[in-house]
């Protein structure tokens, strides 16, 4: 049995967008449940943009893993634009995890910047 993972989530809702920002450590037997938290948070807030912001989150997954997570969201979550802020080291499984959530019909994007992924999500709002 591994460790029990500690990681926090923070939440803030501003201009339309929710901006979750996750702070910690978070095992592979675990992402399920982080996941689940996204989901139900997106889901409680009734917005349409979200910026999730993992940059101080330690745990990275392999891309069957990746691969598969995004096949099982729930439907709904197609109607939201997600934008993913994590450290450039991570872009290759970025990239990866961007192509399979267009790929599969979502408004996903991978950014180093917090602030061009406001403004991604910005631009969505006003088309």
């Amino acid at each position: 049995m591994g460790k029990k993972p500690e990681y926090e989530i923070s939440k803030l809702e501003k201009d339309g967008i929710l901006e979750l920002v996750f702070k910690g450590e978070v095992e592979k037997d675990s992402v399920g449940e982080l996941y689940k938290k996204v989901y139900d948070l997106t889901k409680s807030t009734n917005v349409n943009n979200v910026l999730i912001d993992i940059r101080a989150l330690r745990g990275r997954f392999g891309y069957t893993e990746a691969y598969f997570r995004v096949r099982n969201y729930p439907s709904d979550i197609f109607k939201v634009n997600t934008a993913c802020v994590d450290l450039a080291e991570h872009a290759d499984y970025q990239n990866f995890h961007e192509n399979t959530s267009v790929n599969a019909g979502l408004s996903f994007k991978w950014f180093t910047d917090v602030n061009k992924a406001r403004i991604w999500l910005k631009s969505l709002s006003t088309i």
